[in-house]
């Protein structure tokens, strides 16, 4: 089956082929629940092999996690690559507010505690989903 997928697509449209051929043929989960249980239990996985220092098996993991990320945008009929860039640009937009406000304290990045950078950054988010709501 999913040899014909052609191997040239991305790998987001790859893996969402993949997952929409086996689910035409019943090989899905019947409601989304058994897909937010399979992220959780890939995510348990990755946190399991890199706590055995297993960077190897982590990184298949994380293949694993990905790959079933893309199985719940397809149960969210979310398309996974707007979903991303919308994140891309947002993370942007808010990391530029975080290094102005580092700047406007007369510091750089480097130089704030990563606390320091947390609380900044809820900031940011913070005033941002308050005047989008504007």
């Amino acid at each position: 089956m999913p040899d014909s997928i052609p191997n040239h697509q991305n790998s987001l449209d790859r893996a969402w082929d993949i997952q929409e051929q086996a689910a035409g043929l019943g090989f899905d989960w019947p409601t989304i629940d058994g897909v937010f249980a399979k992220v959780e239990e890939e995510l348990n996985e990755i946190k399991a092999a890199w706590a055995e220092g297993d960077r190897e098996h982590a990184k298949r993991e994380l293949g694993d996690l990905l790959f079933v990320a893309v199985n719940l945008a397809r149960h969210l009929q979310a398309n996974p690559h707007q979903e991303l860039d919308r994140t891309n640009l947002r993370f942007t937009r808010r990391f530029n507010m975080v290094k102005e406000e580092v700047a406007r304290r007369r510091k750089q990045i480097h130089e704030c505690s990563i606390p320091e950078l947390d609380l900044i950054w809820e900031q940011v988010k913070h005033a941002l989903s308050t005047s989008d709501k504007k």
